[in-house]
């Protein structure tokens, strides 16, 4: 009498129907938080311009100068620019070389849409004068899923605030 022994190989249908199941619920948990590294990358952005501002706003008023916050709005870069004189009669603003006021960029796809500053509506730049003011301004941005961003400049003390949506000027 032999004894016939039946091996089986490979899963059953109800072994790989329950981890289908389980896949889908694992990825409907991890794709929302995929959302989140575009906003993660704006709020980066928004803290690091939001340094800067405060930054050139004590350099300021430590240094006795006036200092400006340059924009290059089509290749989401900015940086620090201080007013020194070049010559008798010449003065001028030169880029800031420093570990902080050095040259920033916007973290991942995070874009500049724009920067309003109603002094110069044409030319994106804040300025920082030694006395403590800050031209107020309003900069916009665009995360990675196209939804804006403004981050509001306050004059007095030189703080800002995120808000969602374009905010245009009051």
């Amino acid at each position: 009498m032999g004894l016939v022994r039946k091996t089986t190989q490979g899963f059953t249908l109800i072994e790989l129907m329950i981890i289908i199941v389980i896949l889908g619920v694992m990825l409907s948990l991890v794709i929302p938080r995929l959302g989140e590294l575009g906003e993660a990358n704006l709020k980066r952005s928004a803290r690091h311009l939001t340094g800067m501002i405060r930054f050139l706003r004590d350099e300021s008023q430590a240094k006795k100068a006036v200092y400006r916050l340059r924009f290059d709005v089509q290749g989401g870069r900015y940086w620090a620019e201080v007013m020194a004189q070049t010559s008798d009669q010449t003065v001028e603003f030169l880029r800031v070389h420093s570990v902080i006021g050095t040259e920033g960029s916007l973290s991942g796809q995070t874009t500049l849409r724009d920067v309003h500053v109603a002094s110069h509506p044409d030319d994106p730049f804040i300025q920082f004068t030694p006395d403590g003011w800050v031209e107020p301004a309003l900069i916009h941005l665009r995360d990675g899923d196209s939804r804006d961003f403004t981050l509001i400049v306050n004059p007095l003390m030189g703080t800002t605030e995120l808000r969602d949506g374009y905010i245009e000027e009051q």
